[in-house]
């Protein structure tokens, strides 16, 4: 409700700023000008303490079918706070073991280049090596993924949102019920 407050009072402004600027009314009959924007609430986000992300990696580095490429993902993910996407469409030819650098291929197509610690480079080495065959071209000339999409898989978190993993009948849906539509009752 409050962003969209926000979103009014700055539409309006945007509105009767333009109309000032075309000389329709003057600077002090703009009625936008006089109403103040709500004050934005405090963020609730917060960094995972540094106990909890240690056991995080703990569990992940000793159990799971490939503890060592799930501790190297979490180390990616740690130090280039990258999306999922980005780690999955990693290439060998993303790594730059010479400069430490990662080519992170993000939403909306950006691409940025991203210095990591020389340790993550030099674990992320036996995983290029062992990509070899998947890092080769393909026909259309398109390479393969260094990190294959099963990477990501049996990490929970990783592999599907919160809540998914429960049934229906937990997550507010009704058994038996079909989908409604926009603007229909249930």
């Amino acid at each position: 409700m409050r962003s969209a407050a926000e979103n009014f009072i700055g539409a309006l402004r945007c509105l009767y700023r333009q109309a000032e600027d075309d000389g329709l009314i003057g600077k002090k009959d703009n009625p936008a000008s006089k109403v103040e924007k709500p004050r934005r609430l405090p963020s609730t986000r917060r960094a995972i303490a540094d106990t909890r992300l240690a056991e995080i990696n703990q569990v992940a580095a000793t159990t799971g079918d490939d503890p060592e490429l799930d501790a190297l993902i979490l180390r990616l993910h740690t130090e280039t706070a990258c999306r999922r996407g980005s780690a999955l469409a990693l290439r060998p030819l993303d790594l730059d073991p010479e400069q430490c650098l990662v080519c992170l291929r993000e939403k909306g197509e950006t691409v940025r280049w991203q210095p990591v610690s020389p340790t993550l480079m030099a674990g992320a080495g036996p995983a290029r090596r062992g990509t070899a065959r998947r890092g080769t071209a393909r026909p259309g000339g398109r390479t393969a993924a260094a990190l294959p999409r099963r990477a990501a898989g049996h990490l929970p978190a990783l592999r599907r949102p919160v809540g998914a993993h429960r049934p229906a009948s937990r997550v507010g849906a009704r058994r038996g019920s079909a989908p409604t539509g926009f603007g229909t009752p249930p």
